[in-house]
């Protein structure tokens, strides 16, 4: 599994304009090798736009940037919403304590990712859960967990995340059919 991970600062005159902009990624659903997205904001820096999406491979994802992104992108009317992007690749190592994060697309609340360098490992309350590795940088992890609002406090004995993303419902966008 590909696993992309975006950031996108906006301006406070931004913010609204990138939400609706970022509502129109539902043709995402249609995409052969596409799993889900989901998105929002961080809770620590409220002008930073976070969104993560899953696709089955890295053939599938590099299809869609050849021949679908581009007009899904500019339909939306997004590149006149954000100052700045960044765009980083994963490749999936394991689920985190046998909790896929793809069942959790429907029902998670709370983003929760660590970009680091060691693997991290589940605890009892999260929904789902994914670690992978960088393609660009072999010692490069990201891990990501959804967690319902009433859960997604930090175990004090846990490194705190590095973001903390109340998700908007409208920014999801699950493969028709499901995500399995």
């Amino acid at each position: 599994m590909l696993i992309k991970w975006i950031t996108c600062k906006v301006s406070e005159s931004q913010k609204q304009s990138f939400s609706l902009a970022q509502e129109k990624w539902r043709p995402l659903e249609g995409i052969e090798g596409f799993l889900g997205q989901i998105g929002g904001w961080n809770q620590d820096q409220q002008l930073e736009a976070c969104i993560l999406a899953f696709w089955e491979d890295i053939q599938h994802y590099q299809s869609f940037m050849e021949k679908d992104h581009d007009p899904i992108f500019h339909q939306s009317g997004q590149s006149q919403t954000y100052e700045a992007i960044s765009v980083k690749l994963f490749s999936k190592i394991a689920d985190m304590d046998e909790r896929n994060i793809l069942d959790a697309l429907e029902n998670g609340e709370i983003l929760r990712v660590v970009c680091a360098k060691n693997r991290r490992s589940a605890t009892e309350s999260m929904l789902g859960g994914v670690v992978a590795q960088s393609q660009k940088n072999s010692i490069e992890y990201l891990t990501a967990s959804l967690w319902k609002k009433d859960s997604s406090q930090v175990n004090e004995k846990e490194q705190p995340p590095d973001y903390s993303v109340i998700l908007e419902h409208a920014w999801r966008v699950v493969k028709k059919g499901g995500t399995k």
